[in-house]
């Protein structure tokens, strides 16, 4: 097994269908040696979904719990075949990793050429950073053009431990575009998708299939947390935000004051 350090797909209880809150997420990253996590929960579109104002208070939540660095995000739904996504653009500056997927309640599986296209659209959007687990069978997609497209924004695609036990029948395409990634040199990200703690950092299955073709492991953010927080700022995103430093800032200042 790769000495993966981060995490790029975590939700908590807030989701609504997940069982672990943020701190239970950051303790087990700690036991088992991750330096970073990045909370993803689903977008408001999705059944039992955050409302758009639980995004915008992100900034109360510490960028460091149990020395794991945290990473607040969201993991957007694709809602239609232009790839339109319910990111909550009111709140985008709270948001510092954005993901999108197709999801069943938000998009139900179409044509291929509108599945694909779907997913087209959201790589277009220059507010997404990667494209989450694209194996899944439910969905007939043209993985070559999605793969190209991919490479030319720099858009990152995810590959999902999850995807092997929960979306059955994903191992053959997840296998292929792994391979594929690996020949068009095309950085992948990892996450486990996981909706309960024990979950965080096991990428057990995601590593069988990268170890099956004989994966570059430069070409795995996972494996350094300088790879994505450099990948992300390059966006202009502006990382590990903590409204507490404003208060520090403002009465570490010399007080000037004149009481009469």
């Amino acid at each position: 097994m790769r000495n993966y350090v981060l995490d790029a797909h975590a939700h908590t209880l807030v989701c609504g269908h997940g069982y672990s809150t943020i701190t239970e997420l950051a303790n087990a990253a700690a036991e088992k040696k991750l330096e970073l996590i990045c909370l993803t929960e689903h977008g408001p579109e999705l059944p039992g979904a955050p409302e758009p104002v639980f995004f915008g208070n992100y900034r109360i939540i510490p960028g460091l719990i149990n020395n794991v660095k945290i990473l607040k995000g969201i993991e957007s739904n694709i809602l239609d075949d232009q790839g339109n996504t319910d990111i909550p653009m009111n709140y985008i500056q709270a948001l510092e990793i954005i993901s999108a997927s197709l999801h069943t309640p938000t998009f139900k599986p179409k044509s291929k050429n509108e599945n694909t296209s779907a997913v087209l659209g959201a790589i277009a959007n220059p507010h997404v950073d990667f494209i989450c687990h694209l194996g899944n069978p439910q969905y007939d997609l043209d993985y070559e053009a999605i793969l190209q497209d991919a490479k030319k924004t720099n858009t990152l695609i995810e590959i999902n431990n999850a995807s092997f036990f929960v979306r059955r029948g994903s191992k053959p395409n997840c296998e292929w575009i792994a391979n594929r990634c690996k020949e068009l040199e095309l950085p992948i990200i990892i996450g486990s998708d996981t909706h309960f703690a024990t979950d965080i950092g096991d990428f057990t299955y995601v590593d069988k299939v990268l170890n099956a073709v004989d994966f570059p492991d430069e070409l795995i953010i996972n494996l350094e947390t300088k790879r994505l927080t450099d990948y992300l700022e390059a966006k202009g995103r502006v990382l590990f935000k903590d409204p507490r430093q404003y208060a520090e800032d403002l009465f570490s200042q010399k007080d000037e004051t004149v009481v009469k």
